[in-house]
């Protein structure tokens, strides 16, 4: 199981989830008591495209004992809800002991599978697979707090550039080009070239980036803003 706090996913405040997977059958997610994964300890799961892409399902289980009696579980059928062959979205929600799994972007519509937890917890710990033998791709979005704490990371050696929307450029330098970044929210990474002293600052724009494309640019170097101190660097989950 992948564990999304991994990624600096802040699980407590969140209530909902936009993904996107890519899989034969049996994507599953599961959403623990327990901040240290102990499955003796309440948690849900939900499988999507369960039983060979023909069901789906959310379960409350009290532990990970598999007894009838320690899990409440509702399904329906969702015949070829996944695919082998294309990336397809979907959306859970553990509001208030309401859980529900969704197919689209907008959470609280095409309802595949809901759930009322009649003794309800918090979700500590979010963790996606899928099933036995399965390749699975993910695309899951995570917001990212607009806590940026000064830290910048190239991620990677010189000679890279990244290729994203540019805010301008201009000559400074790499001091100064860094300062000009911090203090523009749009701004999450910069090119620097030090020969020159050129400056370029980069927005990432409004669509949810999968990745940050880059060109090789001898003399050229990309930093990246970094957030919750130095630990999770834009960029350097791609």
């Amino acid at each position: 199981m992948v564990d999304l706090s991994f990624y600096r996913m802040d699980v407590l405040p969140t209530r909902f989830l936009t993904f996107e997977v890519k899989a034969c059958f049996g994507a599953k997610f599961y959403a623990s008591s327990s901040d240290t994964k102990d499955s003796t300890k309440p948690l849900y799961e939900i499988a999507i495209g369960s039983h060979h892409n023909e069901r789906t399902i959310v379960r409350r289980r009290n532990d990970a004992s598999l007894q009838a009696s320690s899990r409440i579980t509702e399904q329906s059928d969702t015949q070829n809800v996944l695919s082998c062959n294309e990336n397809r979205p979907f959306w859970i929600s553990w509001e208030a002991g309401s859980i529900m799994v969704g197919s689209g972007n907008r959470v609280g519509e095409n309802v595949l599978v809901s759930l009322t937890d009649p003794d309800p917890f918090t979700v500590k710990v979010l963790g996606i697979m899928t099933g036995s033998k399965v390749i699975g791709e993910w695309k899951v979005y995570i917001p990212v707090k607009d806590n940026f704490t000064g830290y910048y990371t190239s991620c990677e050696a010189p000679g890279k550039r990244a290729v994203l929307l540019s805010l301008g450029v201009v000559s400074s330098s790499v001091l100064k080009c860094a300062t000009m970044c911090s203090q523009l929210n749009s701004c999450a990474v910069f090119n620097y070239q030090n020969q020159y002293k050129r400056c370029e600052l980069l927005s990432v724009g409004t669509d949810p980036l999968t990745d940050v494309p880059k060109s090789v640019a001898v003399g050229w170097q990309y930093y990246a803003k970094c957030y919750d101190e130095n630990e999770a660097c834009f960029g350097c989950f791609f």
